[in-house]
């Protein structure tokens, strides 16, 4: 209970300064922040393998919308296409790993991306060049900030206290 609510208390206070400072971060909507805080606090203590798949499922993200806008008509089917692909990729690398890179973690990324960026890529494609670096380094800094509010709670709530090298480890697929 008690890393529950410090977890509570650490995000509901990030998001309350990011709610007044972030435009100056480039940070408009705090969602992407929220969502890393979640991933960061899921099951347990943050790992590198969680942060890895959701910045690797950002820029599957952004790797598909470059493929849409260059490379594909823009037509439903095709956004279909990049979609499978995009996740098949993510799928591939948690098996490769044994999901200590999550897949779960990585879907989280690639949606946050998607979701964050494709009103503005669906308004304007030929615009991407100029703005979906700037909306992928957006959400990986709004995630960034997240993790690190993970990261904190972490630090807290382990203080003095020694976690087997077991519980560090990602929890394997059934």
């Amino acid at each position: 209970m008690t890393r529950t609510v410090l977890s509570g208390a650490v995000i509901a206070l990030l998001a309350a300064v990011l709610a007044v400072t972030g435009s100056a971060l480039g940070i408009t909507t705090l969602w992407p922040v929220l969502l890393a805080a979640a991933v960061g606090i899921a099951g347990g203590r943050l790992t590198v393998g969680r942060v890895a798949a959701f910045v690797v499922g950002a820029v599957a993200s952004f790797v598909a919308m470059a493929v849409s806008a260059g490379m594909l008509p823009a037509v439903p089917a095709a956004e279909a296409v990049v979609v499978v692909v995009g996740v098949l990729v993510l799928t591939a690398i948690a098996a490769v790993t044994g999901e200590r890179v999550p897949l779960w973690a990585g879907l989280v990324g690639y949606a946050v991306l998607a979701a964050y960026y494709e009103p503005a890529f669906a308004a304007r494609p030929t615009a991407f060049l100029a703005e979906a670096p700037v909306a992928l380094v957006t959400v990986l800094l709004a995630a960034a900030l997240g993790a690190a509010a993970a990261t904190l709670v972490d630090l807290l709530t382990t203080r003095g206290a020694t976690v087997p090298a077991d519980e560090l480890a990602e929890p394997k697929a059934v």
